[in-house]
């Protein structure tokens, strides 16, 4: 009887460390390449599908969710604190269970830093001849003799948009690198226009991590500019945990100087069956972080035909958005005045509306993730000995 063959989705990290609650991760994280690694095992009865991650727990620990499984593995503590930071951690446990059993297609999620981890992780693969696939997001790159080895040596290397790929074509770290475009894609049935949506006052929405750099305050300060200049009825609603108290006082603060208490409600953290209401109800997704990759949260909105006010950096929003006609990209000293704008020309935003839903349709579906998938898989699999 022919073996089933294993695919392993593994983020060398714990959930915690790229803000996400460990609990909700089968809900809530990396929900297109799950949903995309849960379609492919679903039409193929040869093969196993897993997500892979690190926990600040003792003991691994695992579980079943769909037809694919979960695996945790404790994150191997040090004295000067680097099991904390993400591109620091490892894990001897995780070592050891992929020397015993190694999957025969590891897709191993990083950022174009890599880590030492990852390097440590490509060594057990390609000694026991199998393959690994280089996923990573973000604008920025390490050149060092280890990331060169490391993304010559994988099958091939995914990322989230075509000018990601463009950018690292131009780069001598990359070159002969099979680089491949990996569209994040949402559940459009899931994630739609809300039906006969009447209401016309500002209704703003923050979801994402309280923390410095995502700059909520920026948030704040377009939803003032909107009170003050006439529009009494703004609201704005932020969800997301808390990840610094001490920026979370510094907003709350912020709120009661500029006396926006009746305008701003946080809520928390929301799992995420529970957001697509929000993002239906609002009518202007505002991503003010100038240092994003590429947001999950962005498509979501943009799937309910909620455009989005992002910050017109590379590697996020402005890889996505096209200022003015499905969403709208500023500048960190624009943006409060490019919301106010957005809102005080309501000619353009039904159009704008519109268009930002039929950019998710046709370039952002969950099947444009699948195909991808199915495609990087097979392709891997057929130098697996």
């Amino acid at each position: 009887m022919k073996l089933p063959k294993k695919v392993t989705l593994i983020h060398p990290f714990t959930p915690q460390a790229a803000g996400v609650v460990e609990r909700s991760v089968a809900t809530y994280h990396s929900q297109p390449h799950a949903k995309a690694l849960q379609q492919l095992v679903a039409n193929n009865a040869n093969l196993q599908g897993e997500i892979a991650y690190l926990t600040p727990k003792r003991r691994s620990y695992n579980f079943k969710f769909g037809n694919i499984g979960y695996q945790f593995y404790p994150v191997t503590r040090t004295l000067n604190g680097d099991h904390k930071k993400w591109k620091k951690q490892w894990s001897k446990a995780c070592l050891k269970g992929c020397e015993r059993a190694i999957p025969d297609v590891t897709i191993i999620n990083m950022s174009g830093h890599s880590s030492p981890f990852s390097y440590m992780l490509a060594k057990i693969i390609l000694a026991q001849n199998k393959q690994y696939i280089a996923m990573l997001g973000g604008q920025h790159y390490t050149d060092t003799p280890e990331n060169r080895i490391y993304y010559k040596k994988a099958h091939h290397i995914l990322v989230h948009t075509q000018l990601q790929k463009k950018q690292m074509l131009q780069l001598p770290m990359f070159k002969d690198c099979d680089i491949r475009v990996f569209p994040l894609g949402v559940d459009t049935q899931e994630f739609q226009p809300k039906q006969n949506k009447t209401e016309t006052h500002p209704n703003l929405l923050y979801v994402g991590r309280i923390v410095e750099w995502k700059r909520v305050h920026l948030a704040i300060k377009a939803l003032h500019e909107l009170v003050i200049h006439g529009f009494d009825n703004a609201k704005l609603t932020i969800i997301g945990p808390i990840f610094s108290e001490l920026y979370y006082n510094e907003l709350k603060k912020m709120v009661s100087d500029l006396k926006l208490e009746e305008h701003i409600k946080f809520i928390g953290h929301l799992e995420h069956n529970k957001l697509p209401k929000h993002f239906q109800n609002a009518n202007l997704f505002l991503l003010p972080s100038d240092k994003e990759t590429f947001g999950m949260v962005m498509i979501e909105a943009m799937a309910c035909g909620t455009p989005v006010a992002g910050i017109n950096c590379p590697g996020g929003p402005k890889d996505v958005i096209s200022h003015n006609l499905d969403g709208i990209l500023a500048t960190p000293e624009t943006y409060a005045q490019s919301v106010l704008e957005y809102f005080s020309n309501n000619t353009q935003r039904t159009a704008i509306e519109q268009a930002a839903r039929t950019k998710v349709m046709q370039h952002y579906s969950l099947q444009a993730t699948y195909k991808v998938l199915e495609q990087s898989v097979n392709e891997a699999l057929k130098h697996v000995v």
